[in-house]
């Protein structure tokens, strides 16, 4: 009577062990499913992530890219508000030197940014888009100490004819009224310079943070 109850112990033994080992099995599947769950989510809020961030800096480029063409463009305006200037003055010798040299500057300013164009963001890749950034970063480094100095030197030149033509006022023949415009020009042109190199650093500082975080998205990307 003992044996037969042993066998059927083992019996059971078996069965509850191929449960466990069942049980186990089903373990490692689930686990399987929430690992492969949990890397799909990874990578998709990484993906998430990496556009996010790429948008951000397209978006912020593109904002100082179009100011930057804007301003291109403006420059050829201010040059033929000088060529008008210049025809209403023309029998003023000095104004018409003036008003001359103002409209080259702004011709030669159209010229010199004449590489910024509007770019197709939907062609870009990452690197693409870093290098498009340093590249107009280092245009814009290079190019602020000339743009600066035209629009200082334009908004003098102009500004003595445009008070020339409105006022009738000849500033070179009154030394007082030289004096007065004098000292109203120079706040002005201080407050340009000042302004100028302070919206230029901001552009520099915004641009190359957009850099640096495309740099390591475009890491990340390669590890």
């Amino acid at each position: 009577m003992w044996r037969p109850k042993l066998a059927v112990l083992n019996k059971n033994g078996k069965k509850n062990l191929i449960h466990k080992i069942m049980n186990v099995d089903e373990l490692k599947n689930i686990w399987k499913n929430d690992m492969y769950t949990l890397e799909k989510r990874v990578q998709i809020n990484e993906e998430k992530l990496k556009n996010l961030e790429f948008s951000k800096a397209q978006s912020s480029f593109d904002k100082f890219l179009k100011i930057s063409i804007a301003g291109k463009n403006m420059a050829l305006v201010y040059a033929a508000l000088s060529v008008v200037m210049m025809v209403v003055l023309r029998e003023s010798p000095l104004y018409l030197g003036l008003l001359f040299v103002a409209s080259a500057l702004m011709v030669f300013s159209y010229f010199q940014h004449s590489t910024l164009k509007k770019i197709d963001y939907g062609k870009l890749s990452i690197l693409d888009l870093q290098k498009a950034i340093s590249k107009f970063r280092i245009h814009t480094t290079k190019t602020a100490v000339y743009d600066i100095s035209i629009v200082a030197i334009w908004v003098v030149f102009t500004g003595l004819a445009f008070v020339k033509w409105i006022k009738g006022w000849d500033v070179f023949e009154n030394p007082e009224q030289l004096l007065e415009n004098g000292i109203v020009f120079g706040v002005l042109l201080l407050g340009l310079v000042v302004g100028s190199k302070y919206i230029y650093a901001d552009y520099d500082k915004k641009l190359k943070e957009n850099e640096n975080d495309l740099e390591r998205l475009n890491a990340y990307g390669n590890n």
